[in-house]
């Protein structure tokens, strides 16, 4: 302990600094306090009530902002909540009161070793901005998409499980909201927010709450005492009625033990004899497929290894192909495609940092376009074809959500011919889901182009019959000349 008027460090229960003489009655009060609150905040931690953990424990560090244990305990919880930033602030500043043997070090070891990991959970910190920012201007649809991008990142995130579950709400899908915040309970069971939006939503599933227990009444009858002038009698004891009661029993339990029982017995024993011989049966028909299905699997085996040594022989036979054989020009296509990448990624890297991405969009189209050119000349070569499907990958996840996100926007701002370009971009690039070809058709339908509204609104049914945009798009297609 320390004091805390000169820092001069003491022995434990000195009742005055060793070196300045102050008074430390009321410092080792707090201390004693501070140390209660955090026994307190570590066994909420334990049974997962992070809320009243963290409640406690900053109790602890008014009380003593030194306590490196309620400081680094304060900064676990907070990463199991999803708040890698804050958990890492508090780690500091306990590295910052005890630079030496402090298990923060540990910690802050552990998140800085794993930066792919780091960067995945700030990521999750942007999507969960951006998804309120989306919120905040009614774009419910694309904050849900930013909301369910950092929940499969981030699964404890509790801010955007609350959220999201917000907007269900919001929507009337509460069944759904349940099960995000049954998710967030999971992390933190006392969470005041998510038993709060738990009660909205059971009382909007079950607005009567349990129904009341109805008595029956019968009017028009009411009971009065009958009074009678009999004049007292004291009864005599009835012996027999009391022995003929217990004889009916014994006789009862005597014919149930003699005749009901054996049939019972009986009954069991030849239900446990059937259920026996069928289990048999169906035990021996289940080894005999097992013994049919481990023949199959060796057969599988066999060919699967005849068909990757077939594929051996064959990319042998490509890479020694003759010039005459081989397209050397779509191959230095694809070539110098994938070399432009780099200049492109480092782009569009500033440009997500600085939250702008946006403004690398119409590049991003336009080297989408280039990768579908040059895709046959790229799988002429190993290498130059795993090098183009991760490219690939990365370009047109972006040109997907980027794409649909701009398209969606310059459409509610109804721009729909600009809206055309980004909407079919975002298809072309592989978002073929219900959303994406709805508002392609939609903002061909509003430009005047009625034959490729037609077109996508016919793959919308085809590809998702049965959901709520399908039906949309019928009535858009009735709608057309």
């Amino acid at each position: 302990m320390n004091c805390p008027k000169c820092g001069f460090e003491m022995g434990r229960n000195r009742r005055y600094c060793e070196q300045c003489g102050a008074d430390m009655a009321v410092a080792m009060r707090l201390c004693r306090l501070s140390n209660r609150y955090y026994n307190e905040g570590l066994a909420r931690a334990k049974v997962r009530d992070l809320s009243g953990a963290i409640l406690m424990l900053k109790k602890s560090l008014e009380n003593n902002k030194r306590n490196i244990e309620a400081r680094n305990l304060l900064g676990l919880v907070y990463y199991e909540m999803g708040e890698p930033v804050v958990a890492l602030s508090e780690w500091i500043i306990s590295k910052h009161f005890q630079p030496e043997n402090n298990r923060a070090d540990y910690f802050i070891e552990k998140v800085q070793s794993n930066p792919a990991k780091l960067d995945a959970v700030n990521q999750t910190v942007k999507k969960y901005n951006q998804a309120l920012t989306y919120a905040k201007q009614g774009s419910d649809d694309l904050a849900m998409l930013q909301l369910r991008k950092a929940i499969s990142i981030n699964p404890g995130y509790i801010r955007a499980l609350q959220l999201l579950a917000l907007l269900y709400m919001k929507n009337g899908e509460y069944e759904k909201a349940k099960r995000c915040l049954v998710r967030a309970q999971k992390t933190d069971v006392a969470n005041t927010t998510t038993l709060s939006y738990l009660a909205e939503i059971n009382l909007q599933l079950n607005p009567d709450g349990q129904p009341a227990r109805q008595e029956k009444k019968v009017e028009g009858m009411s009971y009065q005492p009958a009074v009678t002038g009999v004049a007292y009698r004291e009864d005599k004891p009835n012996y027999i009625a009391f022995i003929t009661f217990f004889a009916g029993i014994i006789i009862g339990i005597a014919v149930l033990y003699w005749l009901v029982v054996p049939t019972v017995r009986s009954d069991i024993k030849a239900k446990y004899t059937a259920q026996e011989r069928d289990y048999g049966a169906e035990s021996a028909a289940y080894t005999a497929r097992i013994s049919v299905l481990e023949n199959e699997k060796t057969d599988l085996t066999d060919k699967l290894k005849l068909a990757e040594n077939k594929i051996a022989e064959l990319e042998s036979e490509i890479e020694e192909a003759t010039d005459a054989e081989f397209d050397a020009a779509g191959y230095e296509q694809a070539v110098f495609v994938l070399m432009e990448y780099d200049a492109l990624a480092e782009k569009v890297k500033e440009a997500e940092e600085d939250e702008k991405p946006l403004t690398v969009l119409d590049d991003l189209i336009s080297y989408g376009e280039k990768l579908l050119a040059c895709e046959n000349g790229a799988l002429l070569r190993k290498k130059t074809g795993d090098l183009y499907k991760e490219v690939y990958s990365e370009v047109s996840e972006r040109v997907r959500d980027y794409g649909y996100e701009h398209g969606h926007d310059l459409y509610n701002d109804k721009k729909y011919a600009e809206a055309v370009p980004y909407l079919l971009a975002a298809y072309r690039m592989g978002g073929s889901d219900a959303d994406t070809l709805y508002f392609l058709g939609r903002s061909y339908q509003r430009d005047g182009d009625e034959d490729n509204a037609r077109v996508y609104f016919q793959m919308l049914v085809n590809k998702y019959p049965g959901s709520e945009r399908a039906e949309m798009a019928h009535q858009c297609m009735d709608g057309l000349n």
